[in-house]
């Protein structure tokens, strides 16, 4: 099941706006602190959402009624089917720390996950989710959405460019501590351990306007339009794909792949990663 209409003529790792009218879902893994340096807090509160980052509409707006057919802002998540981290080489299973939680903005209130994790040692924390299937009844069909999300201590890199074995990943070719505007970011797009030629990936902006205060850290942009909610990027042959940052905050990427049926209905694989994008004058 794809969401996206194939644009064929799009040449590979052209981004492009998408007159979308319902915008991406994306299985965001949003921690409390992107990057620890010496002297801060270890702790960290970790938040599974499954939500609309940029384009996220309310069911209390009278010109975006969110009622039977229509796309909600956040959906519920089901239960995690795995929760991980990876750090220097060693996975270990949090699964057993979620707890359910109700993510609230607006006149919305869904499922969501969290857990709380204390961060010991140097290196990269790789962070990983296999969420069971949601059901999208716009869609008919299932949507599985593998998420990644990579949070620094004391800036040794150890774990960045590591594919932990899901199913669907992004894998970075690019470090991803820092990031500042203007930097390209570059990845590749796993599904079974193997490169997807061609693949098409959605890219967001955490835009906290929609959301009505539930993430008062993160800067709002104004959006022109619709269509300027998500952009497209399609991998090259070898499933490799490139994406310059305009502006800072949080940043996510899915792959959007074909999976096998689930319960007799098409089901969408996801693959996502999403990262803090900085300011030149700004210090992580």
């Amino acid at each position: 099941m794809k969401r996206l209409t194939r644009l064929s003529m799009l040449t590979l790792v052209t981004v492009v706006g998408l007159s979308l009218t319902s915008f991406g879902h994306f299985q965001m893994i949003l921690p409390s602190d992107d990057y620890l340096n010496e002297g801060d807090s270890k702790n960290l509160e970790l938040q599974l959402i499954f939500t609309h980052p940029t384009g996220a509409i309310h069911s209390d707006d009278p010109q975006h009624d969110t009622g039977k057919g229509a796309d909600p802002t956040s959906m519920d998540m089901e239960a995690p089917v795995e929760f991980g981290v990876l750090h220097k080489g060693t996975k270990k299973s949090l699964t057993d720390t979620l707890e359910l939680f109700k993510f609230e903005h607006g006149a919305i209130s869904v499922d969501a996950y969290r857990t709380e994790y204390r961060a010991r040692g140097m290196g990269d924390f790789v962070f990983y989710l296999a969420p069971g299937p949601y059901f999208d009844s716009i869609e008919n069909g299932y949507i599985t959405q593998y998420s990644k999300l990579i949070i620094n201590s004391g800036g040794l890199p150890t774990d960045w460019n590591k594919a932990v074995g899901l199913k669907a990943e992004i894998v970075p070719l690019t470090p991803t501590t820092p990031l500042w505007v203007g930097n390209t970011f570059t990845g590749v797009v796993l599904l079974d351990g193997e490169p997807v030629p061609g693949a098409e990936l959605e890219v967001e902006h955490l835009n906290p306007v929609p959301f009505k205060g539930a993430f008062p850290n993160v800067e709002s942009v104004a959006l022109p339009g619709g269509s300027f909610a998500s952009q497209q990027v399609m991998a090259d042959e070898n499933g490799v794909f490139s994406y310059s940052f305009p502006w800072t905050g949080w940043w996510g990427f899915v792959a959007l792949l074909e999976g096998e049926d689930y319960n007799a209905k098409p089901q969408e694989i996801g693959a996502c990663i999403m990262f803090k994008v900085y300011a030149i004058d700004e210090a992580p």
